[in-house]
């Protein structure tokens, strides 16, 4: 059956920076609710009043801010940032895993440099520096190349060991992305550490972001 309750929270969770304004308490629940009562009773098809969309909502965060106190960014959490990088995507073969070992012997891992390999049940994706763009593509020149990334750059987070089996954590690190709308390529992680691939363009301002969305520990 479908109830106030259920709706409003649809609402809500479809209409993003308003959420945002909620969780920060930036928002009149009054207001809120008279500007989605239409939907809701459309919905419904039947009158309902404002009073009891305001309480829904009021439910509605108080079940969200619990959620959140699981999820903590602590002041001591590392960003590290790798420039210069670049991404091939490529269709998974037999014959792939033969070659992609032979990446390995170029790449200099004593000087940090970077070499990801994921592979995914149809595509591969190869992660490393710029200056071994050129080596890479002649040894993969016989593969079916999907795509080249250039211009592109990482932050990794290690993650607190107290989020490693909580729900929402990495909810909770790209969604201040997303309100920046910064565009995340992709995702690369290990157990303890997550790695995102964004443009090279977007670095500053996400490092800035989360460095900021980490130190006031907004998810406590």
């Amino acid at each position: 059956m479908v109830t106030i309750s259920h709706i409003t929270k649809k609402i809500l969770q479809d209409k993003l920076f308003i959420h945002e304004a909620l969780e920060k308490e930036l928002v009149n629940l009054g207001a809120l609710a008279d500007m989605i009562k239409p939907q809701i009773e459309e919905e419904l098809e039947q009158k309902v009043k404002t009073s009891t969309i305001s309480m829904a909502i009021r439910r509605y965060l108080e079940k969200k801010k619990q959620f959140l106190k699981k999820i903590k960014l602590s002041k001591k959490t590392d960003l590290l940032v790798k420039s210069n990088l670049f991404e091939i995507t490529l269709s998974r073969t037999s014959k792939l895993n033969k070659t992609v070992t032979k990446l390995y012997q170029i790449v200099n891992f004593n000087v940090g440099d970077t070499l990801n390999i994921i592979y995914g049940n149809y595509e591969v994706l190869i992660i490393s520096n710029d200056k071994y763009k050129k080596k890479f593509l002649d040894i993969l020149k016989n593969e079916n190349i999907q795509e080249v990334q250039e211009n592109i750059s990482s932050i990794s987070i290690k993650i607190p060991q107290e989020c490693l089996y909580t729900p929402g954590f990495y909810f909770a690190v790209t969604k201040l992305l997303l309100l920046e709308n910064i565009p995340i390529i992709d995702i690369v992680n290990t157990k303890t550490e997550a790695t995102f691939i964004l443009f090279d363009r977007d670095i500053p301002k996400s490092y800035s972001v989360l460095k900021k969305g980490i130190d006031l520990e907004y998810y406590k």
